[in-house]
């Protein structure tokens, strides 16, 4: 009977220590949860912070890169236009100058040859 009951305190001590262990071992899970759910938090805040850059935040009313790339397609389409007007306007000086200078040279040679036929 003695040997029942000092194994029995025995087991009872080494279920006390597995408890214990159970126990500690629960803690440590707890206290990683907690951190993964700390950076879990921390990630969405940044990716919030991204996304609101890209696409902008409707609150805040801010336009975001997307925005910003929309308005420069706009500028770059306004200024293609711009360029070609210049380029026109370009091409017309240059055809009305030489078509100034075809006429005073059809001019002076129609002119040389009056003056050589009334010699």
């Amino acid at each position: 009977m003695v040997i029942h009951l000092i194994l029995l305190l025995l087991f009872m001590e080494n279920m006390e220590t597995i408890e214990r262990q159970i126990k500690e071992e629960l803690k440590s899970m707890d206290q990683r949860l907690e951190d993964l759910e700390e950076k879990m938090t921390s990630i969405d805040t940044k990716l919030s912070q991204v996304i609101d850059g890209i696409l902008g935040n409707p609150l805040t009313k801010e336009g975001g890169m997307v925005s910003d790339i929309k308005t420069l397609k706009v500028e770059i389409e306004i200024l293609k236009s711009k360029l070609e007007q210049q380029e026109d306007f370009k091409n017309r000086v240059l055809w009305t100058v030489g078509i100034i200078v075809a006429i005073a040279a059809f001019i002076q040679f129609a002119t040389g040859i009056y003056k050589n036929l009334q010699q």
